[in-house]
């Protein structure tokens, strides 16, 4: 899954994929480029890391694009 988030016209990328050995993967890029990379085991540990990301995410004024 992918999301693109927006604030004052900059572009941030949100990704979800299946890694290795059944693991999940999230990438989110940012608008210089850099990337931050986390790697989770559990379904449900993706679901609770995920809304903590996409929480932060709102909370620093990104918005779903």
């Amino acid at each position: 899954m992918i999301w693109f988030f927006d604030k004052d016209g900059e572009k941030l990328r949100y990704e979800i994929s299946r890694y290795r050995g059944g693991r999940y993967r999230v990438v989110i890029t940012r608008p210089d480029g850099t990337e931050s990379v986390e790697e989770v085991d559990e379904p449900t540990e993706l679901i609770e890391r995920s809304v903590q990301i996409m929480n932060s995410l709102r909370g620093d004024g990104w918005r779903v694009a």
